[in-house]
């Protein structure tokens, strides 16, 4: 009992470390919807030559989950709650090219934050999102649903 009282304190002891050393980087929130709700989810969001990404350290995320059903989705830069959003649609991405990119940019963006969250998630089969600007709906023809990739 002791031994195991010891380990969880020393691990707690290496969180509180990391959070004090840690980056904080650019955060994001994406808005996604399901069922007319929209949801808002926090994260990192790295550039790879002029394209932006995102990345789902587990393959069972809710946002995840949401964008593949609905990949219309919008993103808020800015720090504020009320700040201007764009309009994206996005896509997962396969590639394992550019999931070697994408990886190596968070890693240098967000350093030990992204170790310690790969550590204690599903590091190797995290999902890597790819965000393409997107029109507004009202600019699309009439009588046609618009379709990611359209306006980009």
């Amino acid at each position: 009992m002791r031994r195991a009282m010891l380990a969880i304190g020393i691990v707690i002891g290496f969180l509180v470390l990391g959070a004090l050393l840690l980056d904080e980087g650019e955060v994001v929130t994406l808005f996604t919807q399901d069922a007319g709700r929209e949801y808002r989810t926090h994260l990192w969001i790295v550039e790879v030559d002029g394209r932006e990404f995102l990345r789902a350290n587990r393959s069972d995320s809710n946002w995840l989950a949401r964008l593949k059903m609905n990949p219309a989705v919008r993103v808020r830069r800015s720090v504020g709650s009320h700040g201007p959003t764009g309009l994206y649609w996005a896509r997962p991405v396969d590639d394992p090219a550019t999931r070697i990119q994408v990886d190596a940019e968070f890693a240098g963006k967000y350093r030990f934050a992204d170790r310690v969250g790969r550590r204690l998630s599903e590091g190797s089969r995290s999902q890597v999102v790819e965000l393409k600007p997107r029109s507004e709906p009202s600019e699309a023809k009439s009588g046609e649903k618009a379709q990611p990739g359209a306006g980009s």
